[in-house]
C-alpha cells in the first residue's frame, strides 16, 4: 500500500513546487551530477501527467450507458440486442382469422377471396369444404395488405370472429445471416484449398470437409428464406360457415329458447 502512494506523494510535491513559485529543479549535494537530477526530475513531472490522464478518461464500453435512456423506445436488453446494435428494422409473422356465420352460399365466399388474394398479388395456400357444407381457405396476401384484406372478407357475411397475431423472428433472421456468412466463408477458403491439393487423400479430405459445409449451408438459407417470406407475406384463414335453415320443429325449439332466455336475461 506505501509502494503504491508513493509516486502520489511525489506529484503532489512537484506540484506544490510549482505553485510557491519555487525553482523546478532542487539539487542536492554535490556528489550527484545536476544533469542527472535534471532527468530523473523531468520523468517524475512526466510520470505524473500520464497519471493525472489516465484517472480522469475511463476506458469506453462497448453500449454506453447513456445511449440506453428512458426515451429510448426499446428495453436496455433489447437495445444491446444484435438486432438493435446492427440497426435491423423488425421482422414480423402475421397471422390473421376470420369466422363467417350464417352464410347463404360458401363456395362463392371461397371464389370472392380467392379473387380478392389475387387483387392485392397474394395466393392460396389451401381450400377444403369443411363438415356441414361450410367451407376453409387460407391465403398469403402482402403484410402490408392483410388490414385491407380482412376489410374485404368482412363483406361477405357476418363476422363471427376476427384476429390478428404476429411473431418477431428479428433475432432468428439475425443470427441465421451471421451464421450463413460464417459458413460461406469456410466453403471460399475450403474450395481455394480444393484446388491446391497435391495428393489424392487431400483432395478426398477436403471434399468431404467441403461437402459438409456446403450441406449446413443449404440448410440455413432454406431457414432463412423461409422467415423472409413468411414476413413479407402474411396469412390469412377464413372459415365460412352455411346458414341453417331451421324447420317447424326447429322454429319451435329455437322460439321455446328464446323466451326461456328473455325470462331471464333482458339485455
Amino acid at each position: 500500500m506505501q509502494e503504491s502512494r508513493a509516486p502520489e506523494a511525489v506529484c503532489k510535491i512537484l506540484r506544490a513546487t510549482r505553485r510557491m513559485g519555487m525553482p523546478r529543479f532542487i539539487f542536492p549535494a554535490r556528489s550527484v551530477s545536476r544533469p542527472a537530477v535534471a532527468t530523473a526530475l523531468l520523468l517524475l513531472s512526466a510520470a505524473c501527467s500520464v497519471m493525472s490522464r489516465s484517472t480522469l478518461s475511463p476506458a469506453p464500453d462497448a453500449v454506453p450507458a447513456g445511449a440506453v435512456s428512458s426515451e429510448t423506445p426499446l428495453s436496455p436488453d433489447e437495445a444491446r440486442s444484435p438486432a438493435a446494435q446492427a440497426g435491423v428494422a423488425r421482422l414480423l409473422i402475421r397471422r390473421a382469422s376470420m369466422l363467417l356465420d350464417d352464410v347463404k352460399d360458401p363456395e362463392l365466399v371461397a371464389r370472392r377471396v380467392t379473387m380478392v388474394t389475387a387483387s392485392l398479388g397474394g395466393y392460396v395456400e389451401q381450400s377444403r369444404e369443411s363438415s356441414g357444407g361450410g367451407i376453409h381457405i387460407k391465403v398469403r396476401v402482402p403484410a402490408a395488405t392483410l388490414e385491407d384484406a380482412m376489410d374485404s372478407v368482412a363483406t361477405l357475411g357476418h363476422v363471427e370472429t376476427r384476429q390478428i397475431s404476429a411473431d418477431d423472428v428479428t433475432e432468428q433472421v439475425v443470427d441465421l445471416g451471421a451464421r450463413v456468412a460464417t459458413r460461406r466463408a469456410i466453403r471460399d477458403r475450403l474450395r481455394a484449398l480444393l484446388e491446391r491439393a497435391g495428393s489424392i487423400s487431400e483432395i478426398i479430405t477436403v471434399e468431404r470437409e467441403l461437402a459438409r459445409v456446403q450441406g449446413e449451408l443449404d440448410v440455413l438459407e432454406r431457414r432463412l428464406e423461409y422467415l423472409r417470406g413468411s414476413a413479407s407475406m402474411a396469412e390469412l384463414s377464413v372459415d365460412a360457415r352455411r346458414k341453417r335453415i331451421l324447420g317447424p320443429l326447429g322454429l319451435v325449439v329455437a322460439g321455446t329458447g328464446w323466451v326461456l332466455e328473455k325470462l331471464f336475461i333482458i339485455r
